[in-house]
This record gives C-alpha cells, structure tokens and sequence, in this order.
C-alpha cells in the first residue's frame, strides 16, 4: 500500500540520495502504517513506502532506489534474519530493524544486527523517530555522510570502520551500531535505558549488563597510553569525547 502523497517527486542530492528521503517500510502487526502516516512523514521529509511482505519489499527496492529499509522483526513472507542477509549481500542500502518489547522480537534484533542491519527503532514509531534513526544512519539532506567524525573517532558508514587517531578498531555489529549512536548524538549524555535499546539487552536485567557492554566497548575504543574516548558520568550515562581537548576520565 502506497499512499498519494508517497508519489509526488523528489529530487536528488548529492551522492544520489532523493530528497525527500525514500524509505521502503514492510508492514508489521505491532504497528500498521495508515495513509495518515505516510502524509505525516513526507511533510517531516520522509517519502515512505510500505508493503505488505518482505518478498514484495524486496521487488519494490529494485525500482523505489530508497535511502534506507525498514525491517520489522515479526515481518511476513519471509526469514526475517534472511531479509536483512539479502539486502545487505545485494546492497549497500541501509536497514533500520523495527522491534518491540518482547523477547523474541529482540532475539531477531540481534539477529538482524548480526546479519548487517545498522539501526533499531521501536514499534510503534511516529515521524520525528524515525527522522532520527535515519540520522544514525549517517544521511543528511543533501545525500550520503559515508564520514562521520567527531574529535579523534571517524567512522565511515559505508564500510562499517571505526577508526580512532587513525588506528582502526574492530568491532562487532552491535558495537558499530552503538558508537554510530553515540557519534550522532555526542556531545549528549545517553542514557543505559537508550544504549540498552541499541544493542538489545533486556531492560528488564538491569544496568549492570549495560555498564560491562560498555567498559568492554570502551577498552577496544582506548588505544594503548592513549585517553579514552568513551566516558561515563555516573548516575547519568555515556558520551564520546573529544581526547584533542578533554582529559581522560575513568568509566
């Protein structure tokens, strides 16, 4: 289902992403998307196309050229761990995995990040949150930001490196996904509930398991006699730093 106000035009900016951005949505029971939601969108900038099944999301991506997939974990037609396998194997179209609260919906989540996705948003999602997962994704209005960097940390998008001081840092997806939420929102506190969201761990167990997520994340990110780039401020939550001009603090 695509609705009128999805087929009016778009331009093309820089790097070949349309303006509005196209984002191809296959439709999910946790959340249905309304003709009302997709005029909402477009106004925000977002040209959004549903469809019903993954098989018939997958043909439309030949011909739609969008700037990114949304991918629910409950989708119908189709392995949802093969969906995201499949557009990133014939690609490099991002995919925004779309989760809810329970546990089997955050399994797929992580399977789908496995798999290639880069980015969680919640079911049901209105338009301003899904404008800020495609944010994370590294987009700007006039195409595609592959570089994003901020202080001493440079991560490209496209080929999923992190690089810190020029040194490249090996991460798993989870991890990349994490440090391209926290680059795109540094320099802003984030808290353990949104880092616990991005990489998929059950609130439900705790900061603890947030807190060791991230020191392990932390120590792949310090280089040896260098300051680390990620820090945390107890009791309110975690940002990247600038180590040009911020002094090492411990986490």
């Amino acid at each position: 289902m695509t609705s009128q106000a999805a087929r009016r035009g778009s331009l093309t900016g820089l790097g070949g992403i349309r303006w509005p951005y196209r984002v191809i949505a296959v439709e999910s029971p946790s959340g249905m998307l309304t003709p009302s939601c997709h005029d909402d969108l477009l106004a925000t900038g977002i040209d959004l196309r549903s469809y019903a099944d993954g098989p018939s999301a997958l043909l439309g991506m030949m011909a739609e050229d969008p700037a990114a997939v949304l991918a629910p974990t409950d989708l119908i037609g189709v392995d949802f761990q093969c969906f995201v396998g499949a557009i990133v194997a014939w690609s490099d179209i991002p995919v925004i995995i779309g989760l809810t609260n329970d546990q089997e919906s955050q399994r797929r989540a992580y399977q789908g990040l496995d798999a290639g996705a880069r980015g969680l948003l919640w079911l049901p999602f209105d338009s301003v949150e899904l404008m800020s997962a495609i944010r994370h994704l590294g987009l700007t209005r006039t195409g595609s930001a592959s570089i994003v960097q901020y202080g001493s940390i440079e991560l490209d998008v496209q080929a999923h490196r992190v690089r810190i001081s020029g040194r490249e840092v090996r991460l798993a997806p989870r991890e990349f996904a994490l440090v391209q939420y926290l680059l795109a929102e540094a320099p802003r506190l984030v808290s353990a509930q949104e880092i616990a969201a991005v990489i998929g761990v059950n609130q439900l167990a705790g900061p603890v398991r947030v807190r060791k997520y991230v020191q392990n994340l932390r120590r792949k990110l310090t280089g040896t006699g260098q300051p680390a780039v990620l820090e945390n401020v107890r009791g309110l939550g975690y940002r990247l730093v600038d180590t040009r001009t911020a002094p090492d603090e411990k986490a």
